[in-house]
């Protein structure tokens, strides 16, 4: 259990498509609000600027001030596909380099002027900069990327001022790395957090499939990917056959085998991080297949049916028993709504089950 946590949190290859996009959203959300945040205290800080620093120097750091809160402003009014991963990483990066391009130039015109650059907080940027990422949800490779770049940065400002080796030059180093490690650990622990809150709000708590819930929402954003990328969807409805007559038979307790073996199967035959397989109700499951027009859907329906054959489960009672499915296969159409494809692979499942069962069936 602790190795399974240590895989989750070390990176986001483990995580599924739909966990990654609710985890892109909340990663866009808190840049948007830090980066508003800051393009109101940019200019805010002018008065200190005034109150501390020489005349001779406020132009020049106020225009910094106001390239870096015109920069915060933008990123912030980009919202261009909030669910996508990699753009997130990006805004979060686009973030660091805001601010660490102020800090650097601000530090120049500081020691241009013959100050140091610890006056009026400017020496504290790199580290306000490095605690922030104890609010984002970030995986122990991400974390660690973000610290050995912060660390980067400052190396190479250090460099710039030929301070590099003195003692308090190390010293900044040092309070950096460590910084960034009780950071890093806040964000991985965010990222555990929004892990766990996620599975118990979209996971059938029997099968740890997908709920029927997360299922509606994750087909509405696939069909719309889908249209959009002009690329085939479809649908697997399933149910499993004479599954009362089963639990009236062998009791509930069997029954709930039955439906996790049925469960494993499926997500023997899903495609990793792409397809979504879902608990849709009772002895109903659904699998959503983007990319996969209905000739190809049908296979993979007909070799989840064949894997059912070859499934025996043990009952408390000790009896070694098999079941079967009935498959309905619909293709996403132009006209097609949630309801309808769904409709459209339901109308099929049920002639699967009025031709005899355990058969597959493709929607017209």
């Amino acid at each position: 259990m602790l190795l399974e946590t240590l895989l989750d949190l070390s990176s986001g290859r483990r995580h599924s498509r739909y966990f990654n996009q609710t985890r892109s959203h909340y990663l866009f959300r808190r840049i948007r609000i830090i980066a508003l945040l800051l393009a109101l205290i940019q200019p805010a800080w002018l008065l200190v600027d005034y109150l501390l620093l020489p005349a001779d120097m406020l132009e020049s750091i106020a225009i910094a001030r106001g390239a870096a809160a015109t920069a915060c402003l933008v990123l912030a009014s980009w919202t261009f596909k909030r669910y996508s991963l990699k753009l997130a990483h990006m805004r979060l990066a686009i973030l660091v380099l805001i601010l660490s391009a102020f800090q650097t130039v601000s530090s120049s015109l500081l020691i241009a002027h013959g100050y140091d650059s610890t006056v009026a907080g400017y020496h504290f940027f790199p580290f306000m900069i490095i605690t922030m990422m104890a609010v984002f949800p970030l995986s122990i490779l991400e974390a660690f990327c973000f610290t050995v770049g912060m660390l980067l940065i400052e190396y190479l400002t250090q460099l710039f001022r030929g301070v590099s080796g003195s003692i308090e030059a190390v010293n900044n180093l040092w309070l950096l790395s460590v910084l960034g490690l009780i950071a890093g650990w806040a964000a991985v622990n965010q990222l555990n957090m929004l892990l766990g809150l996620y599975r118990q709000a979209t996971r059938d708590p029997l099968t740890g499939l997908a709920n029927r819930r997360q299922a509606m929402d994750q087909l509405s954003g696939d069909m719309a990917q889908s249209r959009e990328q002009d690329k085939p969807l479809s649908v697997l409805l399933f149910d499993l056959d004479k599954f009362k007559n089963f639990n009236d038979t062998y009791g509930h307790a069997a029954g709930d085998i039955v439906l996790q073996a049925f469960a494993k199967v499926m997500r023997k035959h899903a495609r990793k991080r792409t397809d979504l397989v879902c608990r849709y109700g009772g002895e109903e499951f659904l699998m959503v297949l983007p990319g996969m027009d209905a000739i190809k859907a049908q296979e993979v329906a007909e070799a989840i049916r064949i894997s059912c054959h070859n499934e025996k489960i043990k009952t408390p009672s000790g009896e070694r028993i098999g079941f079967t499915t009935s498959i309905g296969v619909a293709e996403l159409t132009a006209v097609d709504d949630i309801d309808s494809i769904l409709q459209r692979s339901d109308d099929a499942l049920y002639k699967a089950k009025d031709s005899g069962r355990d058969q597959v069936a493709l929607a017209i």
